[in-house]
């Protein structure tokens, strides 16, 4: 599937949950300059934040059993980082609207059907794995609400101010329910124009270093071609223009990482935040619960999973991105300038071997995908957020003891 196909098909479905256009072709989604569009969308972030705002008011001022009260206290954490991740997306939709542009035609005349069906189905994966998972812990809060309402207390998902926990009227009723369905709308949002949208953009652009491998493999192989057929000035200018072309082609992708951390470099930097800091208090709440049921354990452990499973995505795919910029200048030495008698080496005005060396050079500088320009996303960070949690847990869980 082209990255225009797969661009364009989630800018449709953000455009659907109301969080604008972000598609660059005029006229082929929808209008959201429309006052309808526009009171809806208002209407629906409205909605998400008054449930958040209800949220912190319980987690700082509501009189609250133990167990509610460490769910508002997570509910509010994480939907406050959400809202702020949902707003950084859409504050750079011209940006993200260019950056559309960009990665899909940079490369576009060389990206092979295999490679395109194998990112594709990678992209598929993981979006199904992570909706699930997301899901799976949505689904834990309400087989805990509706056991505790057989168990004769009231149905809670998402804990908010009000109604207070005494609180058992009709109306009381109605709005626990009314956040339940507030919450699995705002995952929707969550995952497909912020969470989902970010990691789809990662592979691709991780894909963009893998077309343009492709291409100097490919180069280098035309070129041997036309050196063992003998015709070796037909093999030099082949080379030469190759060479020009993915030079251009390499120092326009390189380009688009500066883009891609203004457009998603807060999401990726609030989901390392969250990851780590969300854990640590899930995690004491498992280890220090005296009598745990099987619902409430399985909305936690699917929480956790669904944060790191997340942040796993952001960093180890931005972390492919740099070992796959870093082969390009493999790529490059082997492309067959060798293979170019010396006195054919300046051709066109070119000089092949400065050429060659120009694109190593270029393709030597370290890519390293950064959130902020200081957050680097790699294996190791996350390797190291998985340690330092781990130990921020063991210390509180130490001194709970």
């Amino acid at each position: 599937m082209r990255n225009y196909d797969i661009l364009k098909t989630y800018c449709k479905k953000i455009f659907l949950i109301g969080n604008g256009n972000f598609w660059y072709e005029e006229n082929t989604i929808g209008d959201d300059r429309g006052l309808f569009y526009r009171a809806c969308g208002a209407l629906l972030f409205f909605v998400y934040a008054f449930m958040t705002v209800l949220e912190i008011m319980a987690a700082l001022m509501g009189d609250f059993p133990e167990d509610e009260k460490r769910d508002s206290t997570s509910f509010a954490v994480s939907h406050t980082i959400v809202m702020i991740k949902i707003f950084s997306v859409i504050a750079n939709k011209s940006l993200i609207k260019t950056l559309n542009h960009k990665m899909v035609t940079v490369c576009q005349s060389y990206e092979e059907q295999p490679l395109m069906a194998e990112k594709y189905k990678i992209m598929k994966i993981n979006v199904v794995a992570y909706f699930v998972i997301v899901y799976g812990s949505c689904a834990c809060f309400v087989f805990e609400g509706l056991r505790k309402v057989f168990a004769g207390s009231h149905f809670v998902t998402v804990v908010t101010y009000y109604p207070s926990f005494e609180d058992d009227s009709a109306l009381a009723m109605f709005i626990r329910v009314f956040n339940t369905l507030v919450l699995f709308v705002m995952m929707v949002t969550m995952i497909v124009s912020v969470d989902s949208f970010t990691m789809v953009y990662i592979i691709m652009y991780k894909y963009k270093f893998i077309t343009l491998r492709h291409y100097f493999e490919k180069m280098r192989e035309e070129v041997e071609r036309l050196h063992h057929a003998g015709d070796n000035d037909l093999a030099a200018e082949k080379l030469a223009s190759g060479l020009v072309e993915g030079i251009e082609m390499h120092s326009t992708i390189i380009k688009l990482s500066k883009d891609i951390d203004t457009a998603f470099g807060t999401v990726m930097a609030l989901q390392l935040c969250q990851s780590s800091g969300s854990a640590v208090s899930i995690l004491l709440q498992i280890a220090l619960a005296d009598d745990l049921k099987f619902a409430a354990a399985g909305k936690l452990i699917f929480f956790v999973v669904a944060l790191f499973f997340l942040l796993g995505l952001f960093l180890c795919n931005a972390g492919e991105i740099t070992h796959q910029a870093s082969l390009v200048s493999d790529a490059i030495f082997y492309c067959g300038w060798q293979l170019v008698p010396p006195r054919l080496n300046t051709t066109s005005r070119r000089n092949i071997r400065q050429l060659v060396l120009l694109a190593m050079m270029q393709a030597q500088r370290p890519l390293v995908m950064k959130a902020f320009k200081m957050l680097e996303l790699s294996y190791g960070t996350f390797l190291l957020v998985l340690r330092s949690t781990y130990s921020v847990f063991a210390l509180f869980y130490a001194q709970n003891k």
